[in-house]
């Protein structure tokens, strides 16, 4: 199959539904080629003890495999899947997304809460015209709610576990519906937002939900004449709430505009959304057509045309923790140079290890914030820790050990990530450039130090023999590392000194 280059593509693997999005763009406006949506349930399949059923990945997989076949005509580089709630939390989640891959032929990134608040938000706010109001960002999924405050960009971000799927399955069992019931959802809801009501009140100008609970909401209202198209109005809100609490059972949800599909999750997701308006006392909410999707797809599309939302994220922890940015920057273009000598045996994908490492050098200071002894492991806890906006968790547990790695003896990841692998590679060329900038020389080092990896066990390192004898203590440095390298992971480092 030809492969479009304009095209991109976003497969997000939520709570209750899988949703895949093919678009390019023209004019820098999204224009839709194709749309896919498959009703997973995905988190309906997890138990008491978190593990994912083999029904509910039986379900998933052969949404994925379906996904699949639409995928072969965009560009792997041009495509982004991520996995949201449920893979967050299942406990199984290594098992089900190595068969996933298996099926996708691509990699799955885990994103955080605070990711995908900040990706709806990104999703939303194409959806509507530039403006310098407020604007709140409400996205209800299958296992949790996201709330984003912003105006052109994000600057509050909040990701509350409490969805349709989860709700419904809490507080309805078997999809009985009353009045207790329902009262113990919203009241369970509003307990998870009321630390958030302060800085949420009055804090926007205009309120815009999204994904698949609020649409259906609107367009239930608007069939109803309950409210104009487009808009949730509180008042129509409560009169809606009333018609479904005078049904016993969900699948006796036979409301004009609610799909069939939809009826086993929508009461869990309407008490959720009710209790958002009673704790922000919100009186209406604009609908969004737009969701995680586009925003994955902007998102995608910036990285690959140089507006990549981790060099910002990159650029503010080095303000932050107040990083030598100069000694980052000498270290970054040193293994950027050393780099193509290892790209061989490298575990990571080449298009993705030369802004890994360039990232883990620019940040391979940062635990010095905290304090000097052993700062390379507080450096690396707040990259595996923080909240990294563009980053997925996969990402930031390669800078983690990376930066865990970039001193001392070598060690294997403290902590087990889907799809991170430790590439001692990467590590060797961080480490050598640590070291050849140990006197944190203003000016670059010479170009012909240079780096050879003739097998995976075997490093070369030849450096001009005046810079050597200029340098003693670099010298016993790399002389140490030498033999640590051979002791802690069988590589052997060679040091060739060579005349000019």
């Amino acid at each position: 199959m030809a492969l479009n280059n304009d095209s991109y593509a976003a497969l997000d693997l939520g709570s209750n539904s899988f949703h895949l999005l093919i678009a390019r763009f023209h004019e820098d406006k999204l224009r839709v080629i194709d749309r896919h949506k498959d009703m997973v349930r995905l988190a309906a399949g997890l138990d008491n003890d978190g593990r994912l059923s083999d029904d509910a990945q039986e379900r998933a997989l052969a949404s994925l495999a379906k996904m699949a076949d639409r995928l072969r005509s965009v560009p792997p580089r041009q495509i982004r899947i991520v996995g949201t709630n449920t893979l967050r939390a299942a406990t199984n989640a290594n098992d089900f997304m190595a068969k996933a891959e298996a099926v996708l032929g691509l990699p799955i990134n885990i994103i955080s809460g605070t990711e995908e608040a900040r990706l709806v938000y990104l999703g939303v706010a194409n959806d509507f015209a530039p403006e310098k109001q407020r604007r709140l960002v409400i996205d209800i999924g299958g296992g949790s709610t996201e709330l984003v405050i912003g105006t052109n960009a994000p600057r509050q971000l909040e990701s509350l576990p409490m969805g349709c799927v989860s709700f419904s399955m809490r507080y309805f069992a078997d999809g009985n519906i009353c009045d207790k019931a329902f009262k113990k959802a919203v009241n369970a809801a509003r307990q998870m937002l009321s630390p958030y009501v302060e800085p949420f009140r009055a804090q926007w100008d205009e309120a815009v939900g999204s994904s698949g609970t609020i649409r259906s909401i609107g367009k239930i209202l608007a069939e109803q004449q309950l409210s104009e198209a487009g808009y949730i109005s509180a008042d129509g809100l409560e009169k809606l709430k009333n018609q479904v609490l005078a049904i016993e059972n969900n699948q006796n949800l036979n409301i004009p505009g609610l799909s069939d599909d939809r009826k086993e999750v929508f009461i869990g997701g309407l008490a959720v959304l009710y209790a958002i308006f009673q704790e922000l006392d919100m009186q209406g909410l604009h609908v969004s057509a737009y969701a995680i999707r586009e925003g994955i797809v902007h998102d995608l599309a910036g990285r690959l045309h140089h507006r990549d939302k981790r060099e910002d994220t990159i650029k503010q922890l080095i303000i932050q923790y107040g990083i030598d940015s100069a000694q980052g920057d000498h270290v970054a273009e040193l293994c950027t140079r050393l780099l193509p000598a290892v790209s061989a045996h490298l575990n990571t994908p080449e298009s993705e290890a030369e802004a890994l490492l360039r990232w883990a050098a620019q940040l391979h200071e940062l635990g010095l914030a905290i304090a000097h002894g052993g700062y390379h492991k507080h450096g690396a806890y707040i990259l595996g820790n923080a909240d990294m906006p563009g980053f997925s968790r996969q990402e930031q547990a390669r800078l983690s050990f990376l930066v865990a790695n970039h001193r001392r003896k070598p060690k294997q990841p403290s902590t087990v990530t889907y799809g991170v692998t430790a590439d001692w590679p990467l590590v060797c060329v961080l480490r050598l450039s640590c070291i050849l900038y140990r006197r944190r020389q203003p000016k670059a080092l010479p170009e012909s130090i240079t780096l050879e990896n003739p097998s995976a066990d075997e490093l070369i390192l030849s450096i001009p023999e005046d810079w050597l004898s200029i340098n003693p203590l670099i010298t016993a440095d790399l002389e140490d590392e030498a033999e640590l390298l051979k002791k802690s992971l069988g590589i052997k480092l060679r040091l060739e000194s060579k005349s000019g």
